[in-house]
Order: structure tokens, then C-alpha cells, then sequence
């Protein structure tokens, strides 16, 4: 939960104690937090992430396959299919305990994959409530210079229908569409984006957070609660300097409350896995 707000130190704080002990995931997740940070954490975390793998952790092996863009970016000469291939094994391990993802990727990543194995690995796992898969494929569909209107329009029908079952992914990427087409005052904007709010997505919070520092109909006090639930919600503090905060103590205590409740309605649901972390918004 506090690598999904972007809590790096409480994160950190957590898992550094089970990495120190080798466990393959908490080493994973420690890594995918950090390897970006520093000249000197980069090739640290590089180091976490292939012990993290030869442990066992099937999303570590991913990591640094030939076209994943992170590894490209970081670890270009550890970048290579054998990786794909111990991942692949890992999943199948993995998915005779009925993990979903497990089921998922350790059939698309076959290497005679066909498309139909592809789309039927898409519909298992939306059946099983992993809409990932399906959000990724409507992404894609939607973004295509090959689709044609009736494809892109089933994406839209996709990212609803997971958007239903509250993926937040999903909703995210509705929210997108509409921001492209400049209807954030738009009521299905508003309406996707509190949906986003209640479910935890950083992407809705920080439209949000710039909606209400933008809305003149609201007041001083409410812009530095939004602002204010924001920072505690995530850390993200780029309103706050924007906003006046009630001088008065009494009332700056008040607003302070009104702002921590407002995130602690929000309901603690996880939707980054292994191989979607880095949609952090």
C-alpha cells in the first residue's frame, strides 16, 4: 500500500528488514523502489533484482526481459531472453497453486503463443477478477493506428467494464481519454475521478488536488483541505503552496481533521502487482 501512494520511506522502512533476510519478494520491492535514486542505489538494486529472481520471484526474472523499457533504461547488459524463459518457469510453479497472475503470464509468455492463447489468457483472467490484462489490451486497441472506430470503441466498452468491478487502472485510463479530449469539467470526468478518489488511484487524487486549487466557487479553507488531503494521502505537496491555510489555530486544527478523515475514508484496496508498479501516478 505504501509503494501504491508513493511512500517510499514507509516502504523502505518495512521491507529492508525482510530483504536483509532474503526474501526473494520484499528484495523485489525494495528494488523496484529504488534502483531509479542514485548513482550508488542503482547498481544495488540491480544486484537485489537478479538474486531476487535466482530465489525464486518470477516478476524479478521479467524484469529484465530484452523489452522491458526499465531494464533498457538501467540494466541494458543484463537485459536477455533467458530471463524470460526462468520467468515463464517460475509462473508455471507458481500458477499450480492457482495463483491468477501466475496462470496469466505463464501463458502469454510461451514462445509459440498464439493470438487466440492470447485473448482467451485475457477473458481467464478478467473472469477471475485479474483485469490487468484486460485494461492493457483495451490500451492498446484504443491507441493503435489500426484500430478503426467499432475496435476503439470496444476498448471504451472494456475499460467500463473493468472500470464496473472498480479496477482502478481502468478508471484511471477513462479518465485519461477524457482529459485528452478536454473534458475535465465534464460530469463523467467528475464522476470517474471520485470514483478514483475513493478507490486510492494517485492519478484521480492529483486531478483532484488541481481541480479544487483551480475551482474559484470554492473557498480558501476548502482548496487547503483538498490540498491538505492530498499531502496526506500520497505526499504530494505541490498544492499546498498555492492554498491559504486558516491563520487561527482552532480552525487550522479543524481543517487539518476534515482533511485526514477525508483520506481515511478511502478504501485500502491494492491494484499494483509485480509487473505493474510502475503505473504510479
Amino acid at each position: 500500500m505504501n509503494i501504491q501512494r508513493k511512500l517510499w520511506g514507509k516502504a523502505e522502512k518495512t521491507l529492508q528488514p525482510l530483504a536483509d533476510k532474503k526474501n526473494p519478494e520484499a528484495m523485489y520491492w525494495l528494488a523496484t523502489i529504488t534502483y531509479g535514486s542514485s548513482i550508488y542505489d542503482t547498481p544495488k538494486a540491480g544486484k537485489m533484482l537478479i538474486e531476487a529472481a535466482e530465489l525464486g520471484n518470477p516478476y524479478a526474472a521479467l524484469f529484465f526481459s530484452p523489452d522491458s523499457r526499465y531494464c533498457n533504461m538501467y540494466f541494458k547488459n543484463q537485459c536477455n531472453e533467458k530471463w524470460v524463459e526462468k520467468a515463464q518457469k517460475l509462473f508455471v510453479e507458481k500458477a499450480k497453486t492457482g495463483d491468477v497472475r501466475a496462470v496469466y503470464y505463464s501463458t502469454i509468455l510461451k514462445p509459440d503463443l498464439t493470438h487466440e492463447q492470447y485473448i482467451n489468457a485475457i477473458i481467464n483472467a478478467a473472469d477471475n477478477h485479474y483485469y490487468y490484462p484486460l485494461v492493457e489490451y483495451s490500451n492498446i486497441l484504443r491507441k493503435s493506428e489500426s484500430s478503426n472506430h467499432e475496435m476503439k470503441e470496444i476498448a471504451i466498452e472494456l475499460l467500463n467494464y473493468a472500470r464496473f468491478y472498480n479496477f482502478v487502472p481502468a478508471i484511471e485510463s477513462l479518465m485519461k481519454i477524457e482529459g485528452k479530449h478536454k473534458r475535465m469539467n465534464g460530469s463523467i470526468y467528475k464522476e470517474l475521478m471520485t470514483q478514483g478518489i475513493s478507490l486510492g488511484s494517485n492519478y484521480a487524487w492529483r486531478g483532484y488536488r488541481i481541480l479544487s486549487i483551480e475551482d474559484d466557487s470554492l473557498s480558501e479553507k476548502d482548496k487547503y483541505i483538498a490540498a491538505k488531503a492530498t499531502e496526506l494521502f500520497n505526499g504530494d505537496d505541490f498544492a499546498i503552496s498555492f492554498t491559504h491555510p486558516p491563520k487561527e489555530k482552532e480552525a487550522l486544527i479543524a481543517a487539518n481533521k476534515k482533511a485526514q478523515e477525508k483520506v481515511d475514508s478511502v478504501k485500502k484496496i491494492i491494484f499494483i502487482d509485480g509487473a505493474h508498479y510502475q503505473v504510479l501516478y
